[in-house]
Order: C-alpha cells, then structure tokens, then sequence
C-alpha cells in the first residue's frame, strides 16, 4: 500500500512540473561544527533544516535504491553514491525553491488542495474521490491527514514555483527550424582506415627506451591493492525450505501493494480527429469547434460513429478501422483526452480539446480492474523470498558471531548449511568467481585485516560473512618483472606515431591531387562507405566524437578532405566527401507541434537548472555535521 501511495504521490518537485531534470548538484562542503541546536543539519537564508526532515529524505533516498537494485544498501554504498549529500542537497533545493515561492506571491488555495486531494486515484473508489477510502490509506500507512495535506500543500507550491520559473521559455520558429536542421542534416564520406596495430611488428624499440617508459609512466602500471580471502556463502534461495508463508499474510500482502497485482481499468473506444493548424487562428478554432459540434449531434441523433469516422477524421492510424483504437489504459493519451474518455458512460460520445485539435471519443466498452489470476502464487514467492532473505541474514550473523569465537569455518558450514569459498587476490573493480561484480564484498575484502573476521556483507541473492587471508597494498612492480609488458606498451606507442605520419602522409597526397582510390591502392587499403548519417549519429556510431563529426560536415565538393586525419577508436581514418542530405521541410511541418514541444521541454530543464544554480550562489548556506544518529 505504501508503495501505492508513492506511485501516486508524484514524487519531487522537479519530476512533477517539466519531466525529469538532471541537475550537477555542487556539494557544499559539511563542515565540523555542529549546530547549536544540534537538530538542524543547515540554515539557507536564515531558515533552518531540521535534522528529521533530512532523515526522512534520505531514508526515501534509501528505499528508491533499494527497491530499483532489489539489494539491501551498505555503508560502503551510502559513501559511493553520496546519498547523505543528495539528500541534504535536495532539501537544500527545496527550501530555496519554498523562499522563491514566497518572494513570487504564490501560494496553495484549499480549494486546489482539495481538488489535488481528490483527483488521486489511490484515494477513488469506483472513479470517485471516497473519503473512507482516504483515511483508511493514511491510516494504514501511518499518516495522519494533517501531515499528508501538509506535504501535499508543498509539493504542490514546488510545483508552482518551477512552473512559474519555466513559463519565461519561448521557442521561436526559428530556432526550431535550426534546431531541426542540425538533428536531420546528414552526410556521406568514403573513408579508409589505417590501424596503428598493422605497425606494431616493425617496432624494436633499445632498452634505454623502455627504461625511460618505465620510469615516465609508473601510473600507468600501478597495480592497485588487492586481497584474498574465505568467506560462508549464505544464498537466499537455500532458506526457502526453511520458511513458512500464511494466507492471512499473502492476503496483506496483496491489499498493501494492491496496483501491483492488479489489472488496471481499460477502455476500448473509437475516436475522431479534427486536427488544428499549426498557427490556429481564433477563426481557425471557430471553425474547428463547429466542425465538431456538428458531428456531436449527428451521433447523438443514432448516426454510425465508425461511418463518422471514415469520413472525417484526421488520424489516419485510426480513421481506417472507423476510429477504432482498441483498448487502452490512463497516460497514452494526453491529459484532456484521459478525462473526456475515462468519464464516459458506453456508447456515449465526449469531446477533448488539445493543442492537437478536437477529439470526439465514443467508449465502447470498459474492462475494470481486477487481481490478476496468479497473485495469489505471485506474493506467495515474493513474501518467501522475503522471509527467506531474513532468515539468511540471521543466520549469516550467528555465524558470524561463532566464527569469531574460534570455530572452524568447516563446522560452521555444516551447522548453518552454507558454503565455504576462498577467492584469489582480487582489486576493488575485479569480478568475484562465482559471484560476478559485488563492489561491497571487494570494499570490505580489502579493509580487512589477516584473520579479522568481516561483518555480514549484502549480496544481490544473499550473504557473506569474509575472514581475510592475504593483503598486497598498491605497488609499481620492478622493471625486471614487467619488462615485457612494458616493451609491448612502448612499441604500441611507436606504431601509433607511424600510423599518424603515415595517414598525415597520404592524406597529403590526397589534397595534391591523388584519388581516393590512387592513394588507397598505393597504401594497400580499401575503401569503405560509411553512409549517411546524422550530427546526433556520428561517424561511425560515434555522437561523442565531436571532432570526428565537425570535419566530416565541413566537407563538401570544393573542399572533399578534411585538414588532418582523424583519430577513433584507436584508428586513424581518411574521410572524402561524397554526399549530403538536408532535412526534409514537409515532414517538419508534420511533426512541428511534437518538436516544439521536445524543444521547450529542453529548455525548460535547461532554464530552470540555471535558475537553481544562481539562486545557490546568491544564497547563505550554513551546513552543520552529517548524522543519521
């Protein structure tokens, strides 16, 4: 149920008024003083964060991570992704946001309260607000109304003030047709490809040159710390016999995360579109409005709505089958048409308004919710799992506990039925046999000492409880037992230089005059085509290599060579122009209104992102001693 609760809750601010915006949080900087009144965690602009308003963020923070990785989150994990500062930053951001809010004059009516309140669908019964309903979920949850109205009150402001930020920006018809120029521009090259690995055999470079290597690039053969050790394995599938699910607990089960095994309510209805111009006049809309109207009643007067359809809608999906769209659930449709059709009675026809244009809808039948058939066995393996998960913790602690007492780890296997494993010397980054990518049980591998029993490690499908056996701290290896390897390293070096002065070589016979296909010969290489493709493509599949991309769209049939070679993916290539292709204007036109939009939204994030990050610097910001004690 809780999680039902937050699905519906529309989560932060952000995500709620323009999509989701990446946003480079700058950390502050958590100072050692603690706060006067040790409560507070930070001050921004005079109003303090209080200590449990961040332990609530980062327990949310918590429970996000934990339920996308289904694992249970470390320490180790906490440091590597900085969730403290994330959450501190987060509300750092939300206070900023509260103040702006209030410099802005805006505010949260109870009216819109209740209107928000109300149209949640967790809070419905039968698509209608039920005020039991509501108390009962607040109450299951451990909420109480004054509490849960409250932070709906802020999200909702948030929400105003990101809007109000957001709503200064514009897109011209301009910037749209260039934005749109730059993304279908494509370009066509013919390219050969010279490999510094076709010259690494000529390479013999003298010993001082590797000496010299050696000793100019000791980080490059840094081995870092690795470690060894045994540890008990305690696999969460191996406590399932162990444990014991009731049906009064699946039935709870069910009710506390009800939309997860349950089929949502779908309609099938037929639809008719009345597009509008991209620059609808009023006229424009006028005549669309009428358009409409008239079609209403003919309908309403027993005329077919597919032979309606047929005849005048716009959607040329549906128009074919009569409108027909089949079934469909809330969100695939815009927010206006979600509540024209959701509210319809079947066989009835309604009518959406849209920036698109007019929708007249018929529902011809609706399917409601219902406990999908396998739920019953769904939340019985869930709820196992879970218990078993549990009871593998407990038992990967009591041996944990006996292991640093002295006993064997042989005994404590057969006790506990786990399995004993010992790993080779492992760095941080390297995978664990048996076990694949784990960074905690690699972080807490190296942290111990010889002998020193480890605490209880999470894994993805279970436990570990590690007792260290070896230790090899960060060390550069003698020249005497790396020589080889640092011979390869040097002659790559070389062979990579030739093949840059060959291709500068040939790439200068091409601007004197020699072809492609002259040069290629000479060079014993072949000509490849790389096709057409686009600035967000790349050359190659390569959109990061911004290089690569601006010389080949500086070619053209004047200037078909590019000024030096250009180097990807550990290759030289020559590239010749061959052809060009310009963005196609009628499709443009088509999907104008879909493009504007994309390229609002993006600056909209972009907008607001900048505007958060000047409102940081303007602002007095005090923060006091991370804690979740």
């Amino acid at each position: 149920m809780l999680k039902w609760l937050r699905k519906y809750s529309r989560s932060w601010f952000i995500a709620l008024a323009i999509g989701a915006i990446v946003v480079v949080f700058i950390f502050w900087g958590v100072g050692t003083m603690r706060s006067p009144r040790f409560q507070e965690v930070a001050e921004v602009n005079g109003t303090p964060i209080l200590l449990t308003a961040y332990q609530r963020q980062f327990s949310e923070l918590a429970r996000q991570y934990q339920e996308r990785n289904k694992t249970e989150l470390t320490e180790e994990t906490i440091k590597m992704l900085r969730l403290k500062e994330m959450a501190l930053n987060r509300l750092i951001d939300e206070t900023l946001l509260i103040q702006a809010g209030t410099q802005l004059g805006l505010s949260v009516t109870d009216a819109e309260l209740r209107e928000e309140i109300k149209s949640n669908p967790v809070f419905q019964r039968d698509g209608k607000f039920d005020e039991k309903r509501y108390f009962w979920v607040l109450s299951r949850n451990r909420i109480s109304s004054a509490d849960f109205e409250e932070q709906e009150r802020k999200r909702l402001l948030l929400k105003k003030v990101v809007e109000k930020v957001t709503s200064f920006a514009k897109v011209s018809d301009l910037e749209l047709a260039e934005a749109y120029r730059l993304s279908k521009d494509a370009v066509e090259v013919r390219y050969l490809e010279i490999s510094p690995e076709s010259f690494v055999a000529k390479q013999n470079p003298p010993e001082a040159e590797v000496a010299k290597f050696y000793q100019d690039h000791q980080a490059v053969f840094r081995l870092p710390a690795r470690a060894r050790v045994n540890y008990l394995l305690f696999r969460t599938n191996d406590f399932l016999d162990r444990v014991q699910v009731s049906k009064e607990e699946v039935e709870n089960y069910l009710g506390e995360h009800h939309e997860q095994f349950t089929r949502p309510k779908v309609i099938r209805v037929s639809q008719i579109l009345l597009k509008l111009p991209p620059k609808a006049t009023a006229a424009d809309k006028q005549r669309v409005e009428k358009q409409a109207q008239e079609l209403l009643n003919q309908a309403a007067q027993g005329e077919d709505f597919t032979g309606l359809a047929r005849a005048h809608s716009q959607d040329e999906a549906s128009k074919a089958k009569g409108g027909d769209l089949g079934y469909v659930s809330r969100g695939q449709h815009p927010p206006e048409w979600d509540q024209a059709a959701f509210a319809l009675k079947v066989g009835s026809v309604g009518q959406a308004s849209t920036p698109q244009g007019i929708f007249l809808i018929k529902l011809e039948e609706v399917k409601e919710t219902e406990r999908l058939p396998d739920a019953d066995a769904q939340a019985s393996r869930l709820l196992k799992s879970q218990k078993a998960r549990a009871r593998a913790r407990e038992v990967a602690q009591e041996a944990r506990g006996a292991w640093s007492g002295g006993v064997a780890v042989a005994d404590l296997a057969k006790k506990y039925g786990a399995t004993v494993q010992e790993t080779p010397l492992m760095a941080l980054k390297d995978a664990v046999p048996g076990l694949g990518a784990v960074p905690a049980f690699n972080q807490t591998a190296l942290e111990l000492k010889e002998a020193e029993i480890s605490k209880v490690v999470d894994l993805p499908d279970g436990f570990a409880v590690l007792k260290g056996m070896e230790h090899q701290a960060e060390q550069v290896p003698p020249l005497e037992k790396i020589r080889d390897q640092v011979r390869d390293r040097v002659k790559k070096e070389l062979a990579k230089n030739q093949a840059e002065e060959e291709a500068k070589r040939w790439l200068s016979q091409l601007t004197s005059g020699k072809s492609l296909e002259q040069v290629a010969s000479q060079a014993g290489l072949k000509i490849k085509d790389s096709g057409y493709f686009t600035r967000f493509q790349g050359f190659l599949n390569q959109p990061n290599a911004q290089d690569a991309i601006a010389a080949a769209f500086q070619l053209s049939p004047q200037k078909p060579y590019p000024s030096l070679p250009l180097f990807l993916k550990n290759n030289y290539y020559l590239i010749a122009f061959k052809g060009r292709r310009g963005s196609d204007q009628a499709e443009f036109q088509k999907d104008l209104d879909q493009i504007r939009a994309q390229f609002l939204m993006q600056k909209s994030q972009m907008l607001f992102a900048s505007w958060l990050e000047n409102e940081r610097k303007r602002a007095k910001i005090k923060v006091y001693e991370l804690s979740l004690n």
